[in-house]
């Protein structure tokens, strides 16, 4: 009964193992916080723009939290590689707190952060990568 009880914790142990280490595992990378608490006549200063570094064949998710004080906006980003936006948290009119990106080449992409419908907002938006 012993060694019966024994085989069984460790086949339990076992399988425990198998399914931790096939888990999903997302390794902090960096956060970026835009506040738009004023509205300028210069479009581009409503915008938040940063360049990084993105390697290939890598899922990088993406998270936004929003209403960060008691500012109204949704922050929108959008990634783009050469002028052209490869993923974006707001698409065909449907918004997603969290999206994901599969990099397909090693470069330099730009981040674009704005707020929906030109409000004022606070946001948090967090990178991640998946293994």
């Amino acid at each position: 009964m012993r060694k019966t009880l024994n085989t069984l914790f460790i086949i339990v142990l076992l399988l425990f193992v198998y399914t931790s280490s096939f888990a999903q595992k997302d390794i902090f990378i960096k956060e970026f916080q835009f506040e738009l608490k004023k509205k300028s006549a210069n479009q581009y200063e409503n915008e938040y723009f940063l360049t990084i570094t993105l390697n290939k064949n890598s899922l990088y998710k993406f998270t936004v939290l929003n209403h960060i004080g008691d500012f109204p906006g949704v922050a929108v980003v959008q990634i783009l590689e050469n002028d052209r936006v490869v993923a974006s948290n707001y698409v065909n009119g449907k918004y997603y707190e969290k999206f994901m990106f599969k990099c397909t080449k090693t470069g330099f992409y730009d981040i674009l952060i704005n707020f929906e419908d030109n409000q004022l907002g606070s946001s948090l938006i967090k990178l991640f990568l998946v293994q």
